[in-house]
């Protein structure tokens, strides 16, 4: 797989350190926000391959940067992260455009097979 180009958006300084972590070992390059606000003006900004997108976070919810990336038609990849994890809340990110699910916590490998199966097909 080529580099990529990957934003990751969680309120959790810990997930975000932990994926940027793996995720440069890897040879990707990676940017983070801690806010769904501040992830919208980094969307906006700059391309990305790969979102990495929490769904519960504390000004907006994740949901509505799904939204927003579908109404631009933005060719990001976005895989929705949650510790809330239930059906429903896969199937509403599916149909919201997202490319894939992981609950949390996850592992590494987890997150590295998630990224290595979204884009296969790409």
């Amino acid at each position: 797989m080529k580099p990529l180009h990957v934003l990751v958006i969680d309120d959790e300084q810990v997930i975000c350190d932990a994926c940027r972590l793996v995720l440069s070992e890897n040879g990707h390059q990676v940017a983070h926000c801690i806010t769904g606000n501040q992830g919208l003006l980094e969307i906006e900004r700059n391309p990305y391959d790969l979102i990495l997108l929490d769904m519960k976070l504390p000004d907006i919810d994740g949901t509505r940067i799904l939204e927003f990336i579908r109404e631009r038609s933005l060719s990001s990849a976005v895989i929705v992260m949650t510790g809330y994890s239930t059906l429903s809340n896969a199937v509403e990110a599916m149909k919201l455009g997202a490319a894939d699910y992981l609950s949390k916590p996850f592992s590494e490998d987890e997150l590295l097979a998630t990224i290595d199966g979204v884009f296969d097909g790409r």
